[in-house]
């Protein structure tokens, strides 16, 4: 069962930074990650920066980066780097990892940089980004959500919408970025291998909007809705959203296949407003947390997507969207 109380709150600086502190009795379970994307005039990425277990009580300690690059009418680049050891801190959002990490200023501007090998040619994929925020940070779920039976995470929103610039290198090209992005952080105490998520998430800077959705599965499945429209702050959860999964596809890894949500249909209604959500995925791009046998590896699908539906307010508002962005499904 996975429940929650409280409503989306702002945040801080602080509450982005490195959270874990060690308690003595599920260490092995803590994981935390942050994650990044953008896009500008058809290239589109994905950076994740994850730490699970960190003091590696259970010698399966993952210190990891991962990036994905799509460019219309090209192959994907991905890649991903193991390293031995980190630095972060407690303070303000901060994560060091051998060639990659993120850094905060005292403006909450956040660079991003980083180096992996792409997995098809070993060539090296780099980046160094710039994020501004465009819209307030918020606390999708401010609680601790109990995952399962087996622990608890929280979800921080930090840069629903922002604006994105600097480069990407993929061999011997190098992009220059001026574009949208996204920013969020999740930390906690959860089997990583056992949990799933199903989320998305699109911003319209022009139109001061933002949307960020996320199904957690680890018995009973619940969701989390986070949206900003203009200056407004909107949030759905629990039994106020209701999600329809209308269509499946396959994809395919080490000779192994699976499915996945390829488009569903979210209802939600927190008695001031009336969200009507339809996610179509258009590309999806499988990724791996690798571990030594026998422990199952986790799969996390990079994905594009549609995402349109419409906005009301019980005063008589009416929003309608229709917004390029990223979604996800791990298993």
């Amino acid at each position: 069962m996975l429940s929650v109380a409280g409503s989306a709150v702002n945040a801080n600086p602080k509450d982005n930074a490195y959270h874990y502190m060690k308690n003595g009795i599920d260490d092995q379970l803590y994981n935390e990650w942050w994650y990044f994307n953008g896009e500008d005039d058809g290239t589109h990425f994905m950076l994740t920066f994850l730490l699970s277990d960190p003091d590696n009580l259970t010698s399966l300690r993952r210190i990891m980066v991962q990036a994905v690059l799509l460019q219309e009418g090209e192959r994907s680049w991905t890649g991903s780097h193991y390293s031995g050891g980190f630095g972060a801190d407690r303070s303000l959002a901060m994560f060091d990892m051998d060639k990659s990490g993120f850094s905060a200023d005292e403006r909450g501007i956040i660079n991003v940089w980083g180096e992996v090998k792409d997995e098809a040619t070993g060539q090296p994929f780099r980046w160094d980004l710039t994020y501004e925020s465009a819209a307030d940070p918020l606390y999708a779920i401010p609680t601790q959500a109990k995952v399962d039976q087996f622990g608890w995470m929280k979800w921080l929103v930090y840069m629903p919408s922002a604006r994105v610039t600097g480069s990407i290198t993929i061999g011997n090209r190098t992009l220059a970025l001026n574009g949208t992005g996204y920013h969020d952080h999740i930390w906690g105490r959860f089997p990583l291998s056992d949990s799933q998520f199903t989320w998305a998430e699109a911003n319209d800077p022009a139109e001061h909007f933002s949307l960020s959705y996320r199904e957690i599965s680890g018995g009973e499945k619940e969701a989390y809705i986070g949206v900003h429209k203009d200056d407004e702050q909107i949030d759905f959860s629990g039994r106020q959203v209701n999600v329809n999964y209308t269509e499946y596809s396959e994809y395919g890894l080490d000779n192994a296949t699976a499915i996945y949500p390829a488009r569903y249909n979210v209802q939600a209604d927190n008695g001031k407003w009336r969200l009507e959500l339809e996610v179509a995925v258009q590309e999806s791009i499988a990724t791996l947390l690798d571990y030594p046998w026998p422990t199952a590896d986790r799969v996390d699908l990079q994905q594009l997507a549609l995402l349109q539906g419409t906005l009301r307010s019980k005063s008589g508002e009416e929003y309608v969207f229709q917004v390029r962005g990223f979604s996800g499904y791990s298993s």
